[in-house]
Formats: structure tokens, sequence, C-alpha cells
């Protein structure tokens, strides 16, 4: 686990967007990348937690040909030159990207990592598959505020209950002290707040936590008869989409909104 320092300008009152890039599965026959460019903008910071890529390769019991979009043997490259272009324009505002299960399982098979890779060739920092950060709002030297997140890929299977990632993130938000928790994974696309009153000078102020589940970019059904790892193991269909985080500091500190954005 890294803890690494982000600093964005900022004129009080403005509004900073923050967008989760997570679980796209580029790679994937069911990866809808059409709606993962338009979630995409001008505008946005973005964090990305893991499994921009599927990545997964023929020996691995979860491969299926009719999942396999490319044609190509180089396909692991294919996806990584790719999610280069589709990024390329955003790079100056891509706080970091960090690793999931998926390019882990090839890092561990295959002796190479794709996120890190792309994160050269974007000249953006790794996050790892963890870690603490540290985003910085700074108006001048005088005048700064700080969100500190916790971000991480995520873990567990898929749930079939509404509340159940919820309560299995909000147990891990316990052990830390952040005020932003972004998490992964799971496929849902989800957001939480937990009130929590802290101190500005003698004053009590307002300062919950803030947990978002930033959903995926691959479909849970297929339109044909070739079923999706999903579809075999009886997953309820998610939505197509991210979440857009609206940070907005003020006098005492910020204000932390989050819109489900539905592709």
């Amino acid at each position: 686990m890294i803890v690494t320092e982000y600093r964005i300008p900022y004129k009080l009152g403005q509004t900073v967007p923050i967008k989760q890039i997570t679980d796209v599965h580029d790679g994937n026959a069911h990866c809808d990348l059409a709606a993962y460019k338009r979630f995409l903008d001008d505008e946005s910071y973005y964090i990305g937690t893991g499994d921009l890529f599927d990545a997964i390769v023929v020996p691995d019991k979860r491969y299926s040909k009719s999942a396999d979009m490319s044609a190509e043997m180089d396909f692991l490259d294919e996806a990584v030159d790719r999610q280069y272009d589709i990024l390329r324009p955003h790079r100056e505002r891509i706080i970091g990207l960090g690793i999931g299960n998926h390019e882990s399982t090839v890092l561990d098979r295959c002796g190479t990592n794709m996120i890190k890779r792309l994160c050269r060739m974007l000249d953006v920092p790794y996050l790892g598959y963890s870690g603490l950060l540290k985003l910085v709002f700074s108006e001048d030297k005088a005048r700064t505020r700080t969100v500190k997140t916790r971000y991480h890929h995520g873990w567990g299977g898929g749930s079939r209950t509404a509340g159940g990632s919820i309560t299995t993130f909000s147990n891990d938000m316990k052990f830390w002290d952040a005020d932003l928790f972004l998490y992964g994974h799971v496929h849902q696309l989800k957001v939480d707040e937990i009130p929590r009153l802290g101190v500005s000078g003698k004053r009590l102020i307002a300062r919950p936590m803030t947990m978002v589940i930033g959903g995926t970019f691959l479909r849970t059904y297929s339109d044909t008869t070739d079923p999706t790892y999903s579809e075999i193991k009886g997953y309820p269909p998610v939505p197509i989409g991210g979440p857009n985080i609206r940070v907005t500091p003020n006098r005492n500190w910020v204000n932390i909104n989050t819109d489900l954005v539905m592709c």
C-alpha cells in the first residue's frame, strides 16, 4: 500500500468533478466501450481502481471464446494500446490508475503488469491494488482543503442482495482515517454516507464519510445464446456506468456529493 498526494487547483465555491474508473473489462466482448467513452469528459479528474482490462487468457477457468473480443494473438498488448488511445486526451487529469484482480492474475501468470505499462505510457501515477490518497485542493498557500481518500479494488463475490456490498465495505471504513472511500470489484454502482462531526478551530463542523462503489462497463447478460460469466453464476443485472463525485471546497472544509451516471 502506498500513500500519495495530488494537488488540484480550485477557487472557493468551485465544484471539482472526480470520476472513478473501475471494472471496465476491456477485452471482453460484453464490455460496453461506447458507454465507457461517453462516461469520460474534458472536465473531470480520474481515479482508476482496477480491472480496466478483462485480461482472461485461455488456461483460465473463466475463459470463454464467446466473451473474447480479440482475433489477434497479442490481445493483451492490443487492449493496452486501445486504452492508451482512449485515455490519452484525459491524461493531464488522471490522478492515478490502480490494478485489480484481473490484471493481478495476468501479472502472476505472465509476469507483466498491464496497468503499470499503461501508466508509463500515459505518464501518470501507478496506484497499486489499494492505498491512501491525499487530495489537496489548493487556492493559494494560505487556503487549502484536504480530502483523505482510501481506495481499494474490492473483494468478495457478487452480492445478490441490495445492501450486501454496502455492509461489506462499510465494515472496512471503521479502520481507516479517511473522508472518501472508493471500492470496485462487485460491479455495483452505489453510494452511502456516514454522518460524522469534526472540529474547525473551536467549532463543530459536519465531515461525513462517503463510500462509493464504482460500478462497471461490463454487461451482466448477453443478447445471444452464449451466456456471460455473471449469467452462469445467476448474478442480478447491474447498470452500466460510474460515479461522478463532486467536491466543493467551502469555508469550513468541503461538500462531497455523488451522482450515479448511467450510460
